[in-house]
């Protein structure tokens, strides 16, 4: 299983789709994250707060379309499990460097005068942005094993899609 090295997992599910128990790890790591998540005591306390919660669930369900379109939408191959393993792996990074930003942010909202006990609009700009970012980092990944993966030996996904290998 891969926690870390994404180009490491990219050159993997070029060269060959994750076999089912290989598949597993990721699916256990989603399910058990998922309801740790689901059950961390929250209370919606300001229109920030409810607007957070909506907005966090548009951005999953179009992220998650905007992923399968970056897979090559209905002539794409293997989605579910770049899904996972690529979004496991982007989702620990983020994660990382979300902790490494909001720490400094934290303490300079402190500073400031600025620290509230409830969400603020800044903080709901920060978050959806950083889930945002989250979605464009998986795609960009899961659109890179597309485009390179082979759909019938002689040409790649991306070639027959006229999709290119730009960007970051």
């Amino acid at each position: 299983m891969y926690v870390w090295d994404i180009r490491e997992l990219k050159q993997h599910l070029i060269a060959r789709p994750l076999t089912e128990r290989e598949q597993l790890p990721y699916l256990v790591a989603f399910v058990a994250l998922t309801s740790v998540a689901e059950h961390l005591p929250v209370e919606l306390t300001n229109v920030w707060d409810y607007l957070s919660a909506v907005c966090a669930v548009i951005v999953a369900v179009g992220g998650t379309i905007y992923l399968y379109k970056q897979n090559g939408g209905r002539s794409g191959q293997h989605f579910l499990q770049r899904f996972f393993a690529v979004g496991f792996v982007v989702s620990v990074r983020w994660f990382v460097a979300l902790i490494v930003t909001v720490i400094p942010l934290v303490g300079a909202l402190e500073f400031a005068g600025l620290l509230q006990d409830t969400m603020t609009w800044y903080e709901f700009v920060f978050l959806t942005g950083a889930e945002l970012l989250l979605y464009q980092r998986v795609g960009h990944h899961i659109r890179d094993v597309a485009l390179r993966t082979s759909v019938d030996g002689g040409g790649s996904l991306a070639l027959n899609q006229g999709l290119t290998l730009g960007g970051r």
